[in-house]
């Protein structure tokens, strides 16, 4: 993606040579097809990277003498194409799919080949079909990765430029155009008020295009409405609710959504009924994020029921995530709600990821009309469970015990924690049987960082049903 910018400029005449000849290596280095820069994603992208690094750089490219190292480039590009038509990842589908559609229709509109009409028209089948796939009624992208979400968002533009200059609007424009503003709706609805994403299920900072310049470039075609006071927005489909309120700088996003499509289930971690709070601005309440896609430890516990801020049953998590993208059971959910009655603010839903276990997992947030927010879990069932609850604070959050500092807080007293930040300071208190305390863990806002946070862990061997409360006030 580094090739991607344009050197036309003097100034950059050795950097677009330099540029011409890193392409013009992978090209000698690559000669087999089967080294694993031939495996069909990293096509794709190179693809489209490439394409556009020569539409902008061709001429400059001729001037400097390049001519034949622009023949090699474009002749390999064919190749590329033909190893991707030939190895379209359908049997992943999902955002795998979406890239590949993406590539052929750059290629097919792009190169001057025989094969050009075949991969747009390919392309363009296969981008009408999964449109309807894909995207949700309600704009979300439907493996419920925010991420994802945005890279999306990004490819379809792109296509519909590419389409545009094309002249090739005429077939898929309508649709591709409403699509577009509906993804842009969501994006806008679920930013923090940083404008970054939610770190949902798979998602990492610095990897898609940041949503302002996203939110720009879909322009005219999107309509988020000004929001004056306190709002909540149900985005049935995905499963995501969002409670705003612009004048505190306070927001939560709450997920009571599936994995993700049950065919591909890869990139959904065991976060249902979890949420990430954001007060004055800044992020106090936060998912775990992703480190890494590697097969190891971090993996299956950034994924895990412990590294979101939701109710764990038994020890066991809320599914069996196992690998780095596999997924065996999977929790059943019901369907996100939420509204405004009478100044309080609310959201709701369940799940029955234990109801093997004879245990369903209700959970309600409040904001009341003081700017306090209220989380009151509600188990039905029978029996005895252990029953754990996580809080993972971001890094800039300072939590304090003070209810007796030296203890580790039992028993049905209330729990008060202070939770400080940028000169803010708002009480927590956990309200029911049990133990609450604090720990330290890591928050992995992007790929390859782990920073240390502190989370805290209710616990309590409890009789079923039981409730338990926890209210956040300034």
């Amino acid at each position: 993606d580094f090739l991607n910018v344009n050197l036309r400029a003097p100034k950059y005449r050795s950097h677009l040579s330099r540029a011409l000849h890193v392409a013009k290596d992978w090209c000698m280095q690559n000669t087999t097809g089967m080294e694993v820069g031939w495996e069909p994603y990293p096509l794709s992208l190179r693809i489209v990277n490439w394409l556009k690094f020569l539409i902008r750089n061709a001429e400059g490219a001729e001037a400097l003498g390049e001519g034949r190292t622009l023949q090699t480039l474009i002749a390999s590009l064919r190749l590329q194409a033909l190893a991707l038509e030939a190895g379209l990842e359908t049997h992943l589908l999902a955002n795998h799919l979406m890239k590949n559609i993406k590539a052929l229709m750059f290629a097919g509109a792009l190169l001057d080949a025989p094969e050009s009409w075949r991969w747009w028209k390919k392309g363009e089948e296969l981008l009408k079909r999964e449109l309807g796939e894909q995207i949700l009624p309600d704009g979300g992208h439907f493996e419920r990765s925010p991420m994802y979400h945005a890279q999306i968002l990004e490819d379809l533009m792109d296509i519909r430029t590419l389409a545009s200059a094309c002249g090739r609007l005429t077939d898929c424009g309508p649709r591709l155009s409403a699509c577009i503003a509906q993804m842009a709706a969501f994006l806008g609805r679920i930013l923090h008020p940083d404008g970054e994403i939610p770190l949902l299920n798979d998602s990492a900072l610095a990897i898609a295009r940041r949503p302002h310049e996203l939110l720009m470039l879909a322009g005219d075609s999107i309509q988020i409405p000004t929001i004056a006071s306190s709002e909540v927005s149900i985005l049935k489909e995905t499963g995501y609710a969002v409670i705003r309120n612009p004048r505190s700088g306070s927001c939560l996003i709450f997920d009571c959504g599936p994995l993700g499509p049950d065919y591909q289930p890869g990139h959904g971690h065991c976060d249902v009924l979890s949420y990430e709070l954001s007060l004055h601005g800044q992020r106090v309440v936060v998912d775990t994020g992703v480190s890494t896609y590697e097969r190891c430890d971090e993996r299956h516990y950034e994924r895990s029921t412990a590294a979101h801020n939701t109710l764990r049953i038994d020890g066991e998590d809320q599914a069996e995530t196992w690998a780095s993208f596999r997924v065996g059971r999977r929790p059943h959910v019901g369907q996100v709600e939420g509204g405004e009655l009478t100044g309080f603010c609310f959201v709701r839903g369940v799940h029955y990821a234990y109801q093997h276990r004879g245990v369903i997992h209700f959970r309600m947030i409040i904001l009341t009309p003081r700017n306090s927010w209220v989380v009151i879990d509600s188990l039905r069932g029978t029996g005895k469970h252990l029953v754990e609850s996580f809080i993972h604070f971001h890094p800039a959050v300072r939590v304090e015990n003070l209810s007796n500092p030296a203890s580790r807080v039992v028993g049905t007293a209330e729990k008060l924690w202070a939770i400080e930040f940028a000169e803010k300071r708002y009480v927590l208190t956990a309200l029911g049987p049990g133990e609450l305390m604090a720990r330290q863990s890591w928050y992995a806002p992007e790929f390859g960082l782990r920073q240390h946070r502190t989370t805290l862990r209710w616990s309590c061997e409890a009789d079923l049903p039981v409730r338990v409360s926890r209210p956040r006030s300034r």
